[in-house]
């Protein structure tokens, strides 16, 4: 019997919330909004998405530059903007315009991120605090839907600060990357998902547009439907998706995963577009290994360890479950997690906060029900 049929079935009472758990997810998204506001990273990232901002409202060539970095320069430190021009590949792309040309289709093809970073900078925001805004502002409501879908898989509300300061919450807050609008909409597809509301497919539909490596994500929703609510509503979803990754690696002359993985994890060229590709098996099979290694290093570990012991042990019981919900609240998330490290071993977790705040949840919420532990069997498809 495999693991999703023989879960235990026992339906739990969906959790409840009081003033006190309200009160305390508040506090939780108003500090991550604060800390993201007031103390943010400031990582060299902000030099790519302020140049293609700047880009899109009409600039190139040297005026590109020389923009760019004076908008940065204005803003951070006197010591935090000379570290984003030392070493040679950051020396070189503040240096030579056709280097900052050459980084753009790494940052661009993040439509959804720009257009948001434009539209605070529209509003009276520099760029460097539309990136900062942008960020603490998704972190902030990601706390607020942790508190919507630990609800729904019966884990108690006081269990969302726990989750954010495990998922790494905090720290994508204050990164000047898409990763907080990712997790946001990641969950917000997830939470659907398990609701089994067909917005999901929408959500699901739309994630390529704030980071094309998340259709990935988007596919193992449309197979989750294709399985689970007979695939008829899951096929145009599927097709757009499709359509709008296409257009936006098309449209921003995106790299191919050769380049990337080579720039990323091998070596690190100002000018990608004449990279050479190393031949060398080992460069390629190296990034797995360090990959390895930090993966069982980092709290997520700990987390998806969890949640294959309980699916294991659940698998040894003779009761039918909600698979549908087991498929949502573990496997998709996990299986996003396996598949983006196969394809890119970067040692990095931004990536997957969503992934372990939804599995984190499902977690707390089977050990809430004690005795026959069981995930909430929803009513009827709604949306």
């Amino acid at each position: 019997m495999s693991v999703v049929t023989a879960l235990e079935a026992k339906v739990p009472t969906k959790s409840s919330v009081c003033t006190r758990d309200l009160v305390l997810t508040a506090m939780a998204a108003l500090i991550l909004l604060v800390v993201g506001l007031m103390s943010p990273y400031r990582n060299w990232d902000m030099v790519g998405y302020v140049a293609a901002a700047l880009r899109a409202d009409g600039y190139h060539g040297a005026d590109l530059n020389a923009a760019t970095y004076d908008t940065l320069r204005n803003d951070v430190s006197p010591r935090t903007f000379d570290q984003m021009i030392e070493g040679e590949y950051r020396e070189t792309v503040y240096r030579d315009p056709a280097s900052l040309a050459q980084q753009l289709p790494f940052y661009r093809i993040r439509v959804l991120y720009v257009a948001l970073i434009r539209t605070a900078h529209a509003m009276g925001f520099s760029y460097p605090t539309s990136i900062y805004a942008v960020s603490a502002t998704f972190a902030a409501l990601s706390v607020v839907l942790i508190l919507f879908l630990v609800l729904e898989v019966g884990a108690p509300a006081a269990s969302v600060p726990l989750i954010v300061a495990f998922s790494g919450l905090i720290d994508i807050a204050r990164l000047s990357t898409p990763d907080a609008l990712a997790t946001f909409f990641s969950l917000l597809t997830l939470y659907c998902l398990i609701r089994r509301s067909r917005l999901a497919y929408v959500v699901a539909m739309l994630l390529p547009l704030i980071r094309t490596e998340f259709l990935l994500l988007s596919m193992l929703v449309f197979v989750h439907g294709y399985f689970f609510d007979r695939g008829k509503y899951v096929v145009a979803p599927m097709i757009i998706a499709c359509l709008l990754y296409w257009l936006v690696m098309r449209i921003n002359g995106a790299y191919g995963w050769l380049t990337l993985f080579n720039t990323s994890l091998i070596h690190r060229t100002p000018y990608p577009v004449t990279l050479v590709p190393s031949h060398a098996l080992g460069d390629y099979l190296r990034p797995y290994g360090l990959m390895l290694y930090d993966f069982t290093m980092h709290p997520h570990f700990v987390i998806y360890g969890l949640a294959v012991i309980l699916l294991l042990k659940r698998g040894m019981g003779t009761v039918q479950a909600d698979r549908q919900q087991v498929s949502a609240t573990f496997l998709v998330p996990m299986a996003f997690v396996a598949c983006h490290l196969l394809l890119f071993p970067e040692n990095t977790h931004r990536y997957f906060v969503f992934a372990a705040a939804t599995v984190a949840a499902g977690l707390i919420g089977q050990m809430q029900m004690t005795g026959a532990p069981g995930l909430k069997i929803p009513d009827a498809p709604t949306g």
